[in-house]
């Protein structure tokens, strides 16, 4: 979200202001969140100047907003900017309250209202949200069919994530209505992660130092 700049309203029911703030710091100045949650006290300037180069992005941190505050805040968005943001994010899906009875309505409910709010916002929406955890859920990444909810069926597409054995990060395409995905996530492929700067960014393979040959004698010098 940080590295595509756009226009973006952020639900964030996971997070608070603190935790946000000090993330983006880390991740501008590589610095561990346990550092740069200290400047939001220590060193207002400096953290608000570098905030301040955040200014496309607006974020909502009430803990159980419901759908119809979505709706209210993207039209909110619209009236103050004169359009609507290019991209609204949820983080977390399953924190949306609602009417419907039971937890996986409420979910059923929230894709079919984000593909409507899509559809008239003109935005990207995405929704952060969790599989299951079992000894049966695929690692890395889970398949299409470890998806809480079983609300796969709306999304246009769907991208697994998550960490081996070493902490490296990996990522599957297991749903994408125009093009090839990997349901099962057979193929899923690694980024660069570094938690403490909260940085994500594409992978560099390590490159090896191979040992001179000789082609012409066929020997290893």
């Amino acid at each position: 979200m940080l590295n595509m700049q756009v226009p973006t309203l952020l639900f964030s029911t996971d997070s608070d202001r603190t935790t946000v703030a000090s993330r983006i710091l880390a991740r501008v100045t590589g610095q561990p969140t346990e550092e740069t949650e200290g400047w939001l006290i220590d060193r207002r300037s400096d953290a608000a100047q570098i905030l301040a180069g955040f200014d496309w992005l607006r974020c909502d941190f009430r803990p159980d907003p419901d759908l119809d505050h979505i709706w209210r805040s993207a039209y909110a968005y619209a009236e103050v900017e004169g359009q609507y943001p290019e991209q609204i994010v949820v983080d977390i899906a399953s924190d949306i309250g609602h009417d419907a009875g039971d937890e996986w309505a409420t979910l059923r409910d929230l894709m079919r209202q984000s593909k409507i709010l899509a559809r008239e916002t003109g935005a990207h929406v995405l929704l952060v949200h969790h599989a299951s955890d079992s000894p049966n859920t695929k690692r890395p990444c889970p398949r299409r069919s470890d998806i809480h909810g079983k609300v796969a069926a709306i999304p246009e597409v769907i991208v697994t994530c998550g960490t081996d054995y070493a902490g490296q990060l990996h990522v599957a395409c297991v749903k994408n209505r125009h093009a090839k995905a990997d349901p099962q996530a057979d193929n899923a492929f690694p980024m660069a992660l570094d938690a403490s700067t909260s940085y994500v960014g594409d992978y560099v393979a390590p490159q090896s130092v191979p040992g001179y040959w000789d082609y012409n004698e066929g020997e290893k010098q």
